[in-house]
């Protein structure tokens, strides 16, 4: 046992210094096989001490503590994302799989840049964090909170109204310098996406394909949270390709509505004011595909509203609707083939 703890304790030393050959360093050392300085650093692991990044001859090991960082910046002049990430995440991140790097690497750039461009406050708070399994990433800042922004910005009756337009994408408040892209992007690359303002909290699980909208307790401010699998498969440019318009055109002309973030409180789909809360802004896009999921019931107003008045104002628009079932399907249909007759 005490053999045990003296190894470990040389490994918590020597990382730092060999994270590269600490394994044949300490096997050396202690005139043992490599096999068995493995499992020490396999349980280092496991107890969340050391955490390990690459694969077979490319395996590295790294304090945790060296990696867990939380930074806070004064927003001025000459404060640039780019410079940030460079100086400060750079270097451990580039231990990351690339797929995980560029994800990681865009959502905090376009996150950071938000809280500086657009949070009216004096200070970001940016927290990093490595597990054994994920890699996430926190952003808090002292602003107005986005959604009280939003709100008053674009004259939203109710602040949740902010969640169903950010979801949508291509949503500014300084369109000249910025295209409205940022938070529709990161929060579908990570695996786990959660934005936090004003008492509201959206979340978003693209692992599990689902999202939520509750109360949050942060009442100052935006705090952005960020997850993601360090074996994680997602790609990039592959979820930028689902929004486009194909070869011929890369822009984002493509977008997806969940229905469901339309509902404030008890309200039912049913009003034609409803469905113009959601079609609000839709015209800035060439595709548009409507979520009918946890929806279980719609009304005429607001079918016809949706599928034939707004077509009909934007006949280019191509528009789809997927996970309507039961009556929100039958409706749905009924208003379509009105529309057409």
């Amino acid at each position: 046992m005490a053999r045990s703890s003296e190894i470990r304790s040389f490994l918590l030393k020597e990382i730092p210094r060999h994270s590269q050959d600490v394994v044949t360093f300490a096997a050396m050392k202690f005139n043992v096989a490599r096999m068995t300085i493995y499992r020490h650093l396999q349980k280092l692991v496991k107890q969340n001490q050391v955490v390990q990044t690459g694969e077979k001859r490319g395996v590295e090991y790294f304090l945790n503590t060296a990696l867990e960082r939380v930074l806070r910046f004064k927003i001025a002049s000459g404060l640039e994302e780019a410079d940030v990430w460079s100086q400060y995440f750079k270097t451990p991140f580039q231990k990351l799989p690339k797929n995980i790097l560029d994800i990681c690497e865009y959502g905090f750039t376009e996150m950071f840049n938000n809280a500086k461009e657009h949070s009216e406050g004096t200070d970001i708070i940016v927290e990093k964090s490595w597990s054994k399994h994920h890699m996430m990433i926190n952003l808090l800042d002292n602003g107005v909170g986005v959604f009280q922004k939003l709100q008053r910005a674009f004259h939203f009756q109710d602040m949740r109204e902010g969640m169903l337009a950010l979801s949508k994408g291509k949503l500014t408040t300084d369109p000249n310098n910025h295209t409205g892209e940022g938070i529709f992007f990161t929060s579908r690359i990570f695996d786990v996406f959660q934005l936090s303002a004003n008492g509201l909290c959206y979340l978003r699980d693209n692992v599990e394909n689902d999202f939520s909208i509750s109360e949050d307790k942060i009442s100052c401010g935006t705090r952005v949270y960020m997850k993601i699998a360090r074996d994680s498969r997602r790609d990039l440019v592959e979820i930028f390709k689902n929004f486009q318009g194909g070869e011929e055109n890369l822009s984002f002309t493509k977008t997806e509505v969940l229905v469901k973030l339309s509902q404030f409180g008890e309200d039912r789909f049913v009003s034609r004011s409803q469905a113009k809360r959601i079609v609000r802004g839709l015209e800035k896009f060439e595709h548009v595909k409507f979520d009918f999921r946890d929806v279980e019931m719609v009304g005429q107003g607001f079918v016809d509203e949706v599928f034939r008045v707004f077509q009909n104002k934007y006949p280019k628009i191509k528009i789809e609707y997927v996970n309507a079932v039961g009556n929100v399907e039958f409706m749905v249909k009924r208003g379509i083939d009105t529309g057409k007759g």
